[in-house]
């Protein structure tokens, strides 16, 4: 088997969600052609050198995998039918070429950050709530002893 990468542009108004979705079915599209997926790295939006299709940014994805070569000519063909991937372009490389160490695909799209945020946020308005909670009683209690000093 050997290794390739793609490096494919997508439309950029596609949203988080959508783009993991296209992602996953590129790499679903490459698994029942027979090759393997090695890494995938979102980049992110950029800014293209030239329009394509009249769009001047778009987002790019690198897909790494290992295949016998045959495949690919029907891989890319489904990308060329692919309304939303405006433009790629597949191109052998080495072992030593994969990248390692990536985050999972949800966190290079921002999707799991966001849950992070949002527990983070209810934690820290439940502390809050607590801290509250505390204060007031041990203003009751102060408020107690001087009555009852004051009696």
């Amino acid at each position: 088997m050997t290794y390739y990468e793609t490096m494919y542009i997508v439309h950029p108004a596609i949203e988080s969600g959508r783009l993991k979705d296209l992602i996953l079915s590129v790499e679903k599209n490459m698994h029942n052609l027979g090759g393997e997926t090695c890494a995938i790295s979102v980049w992110g939006k950029k800014k293209l050198a030239y329009p394509i299709n009249k769009e001047r940014y778009g987002m790019y994805v690198l897909f790494q995998f290992k295949s016998n070569g045959s495949s690919n000519k029907d891989f890319n063909l489904g990308l060329d039918h692919n309304a939303n991937i405006l433009a790629y372009l597949t191109t052998k490389i080495e072992e030593d070429s994969i990248l390692n160490d990536l985050p999972s695909l949800d966190n290079q799209l921002g999707l799991s950050h966001s849950t992070e945020v949002v527990k983070k946020e209810e934690k820290s308005e439940e502390t809050t709530s607590e801290d509250e909670a505390e204060k007031k009683s041990e203003e009751n209690t102060s408020e107690e002893k001087s009555e009852k000093e004051a009696e």
